[in-house]
Formats: C-alpha cells, sequence, structure tokens
C-alpha cells in the first residue's frame, strides 16, 4: 500500500515580510519620483457653473525671486494653474505644450507653481524650455495641498470669477487644453 504525502509549502514570515517590504519599497519609490502616474480624469469637462468651488487665493514668490504673484491678481481672466517640479518627467514633457498653449489662447492666464523644486533647478529648466509665462515657487507644497496636488503635474482650470471649474491629475495634452479653454472663453 502506498501513501501519498502532499506538501503544502506556506511562506515563511520572513518571506512574506520581505514581499511587504518589497510592495512598500516600490510604492515610496513611486510617490519619491512625484509624478502621477496617470491622468484620471476622463474628457476634459468644466464643473457646471453652480457646483464649482471658490479657488483657494495664494500668494507666493516669483521664481526670479523679487516678486510676489497672487492668484487674485488674475481675477476676471481664466486661469490654468499647473503645479510642476524640474525633476518630475511628464512635467518636462508637459511644459512645452503649456507654453504652446499660452501662445495660442492670450484670453486665458497660464500660471506654474514649482512644488517642492530647488529654485534655481526650476529656474534653469524653464529658461530651457523658454517659458514667459508667470511661475513661482510653492517650496513646502502647502498651496498645492490646498488644491489636492499631491503628485505631478496637476493642472488647476479656474473660470473667470475664481471658481475652480475642474482639475486634471496627470499629462494634459495641448487638445484637451484647448477643450478646456473652449469651456472657459
Amino acid at each position: 500500500m502506498s501513501v501519498a504525502i502532499r506538501v503544502v509549502l506556506l511562506p515563511s514570515s520572513c518571506m512574506v515580510r520581505r514581499w511587504i517590504l518589497g510592495l512598500l519599497a516600490a510604492g515610496v519609490l513611486g510617490l519619491a519620483a512625484g509624478c502621477a502616474g496617470a491622468d484620471v480624469s476622463i474628457d476634459p469637462e468644466a464643473a457646471p457653473i453652480e457646483e464649482r468651488d471658490e479657488a483657494s487665493p495664494f500668494t507666493a514668490t516669483a521664481l526670479d525671486g523679487k516678486d510676489q504673484i497672487a492668484l487674485d491678481d488674475f481675477r476676471g481672466t481664466p486661469v490654468f494653474l499647473n503645479f510642476w517640479a524640474s525633476w518630475c518627467g511628464p512635467c518636462k514633457e508637459e511644459m512645452p505644450d503649456l507654453q504652446a498653449f499660452k501662445e495660442r489662447t492670450p484670453e486665458v492666464q497660464v500660471l506654474g507653481l514649482a512644488v517642492n523644486d530647488d529654485p534655481s533647478d526650476s529656474r534653469s529648466f524653464a529658461q530651457d524650455v523658454g517659458v514667459d509665462f508667470p511661475l513661482a515657487i510653492d517650496r513646502n507644497g502647502s498651496i498645492a495641498g490646498r488644491y489636492s496636488a499631491t503628485g505631478l503635474p496637476v493642472t488647476v482650470i479656474i473660470d473667470a470669477q475664481g471658481k475652480i471649474a475642474s482639475t486634471w491629475f496627470g499629462l494634459i495634452s495641448p487638445q484637451q487644453l484647448d477643450e478646456f479653454a473652449e469651456q472657459l472663453i
């Protein structure tokens, strides 16, 4: 008579800990990269006017270190508020599109806030791209936090009355920028 013995290998607690630590490390590395991996928006669609919340006012130091830039300075004009950083890959890809959008859509104000970035790195990157719209620095991410910009890039679409029409998480395309502009102009 033969007896079959089935051996079930269960992972040791050490193996489980390594697996969990590996997952956590991957997550931390993704967060350290600081960039939103994908946009969670489906279509560029502004919220109905009656559902829009007031944009959180702020004043930030201009990237040149000399002036102050306040969101209220642009009241009466739609603002595309872009949170970015020189170390963020999707931000680097997106910035030339924002500059081109600014050039072809003068009715909209593009405003960039470099988040948790070294100002000299931000200035160098902006100069390389040829950005000529207002840029400021959000050194500790406090302004980004008020807008729930937990990854980068994030573009907040603000109407001429200072209300948030939409928030786009992740890379925004030229077509999406144009679609938002058409809804606000």
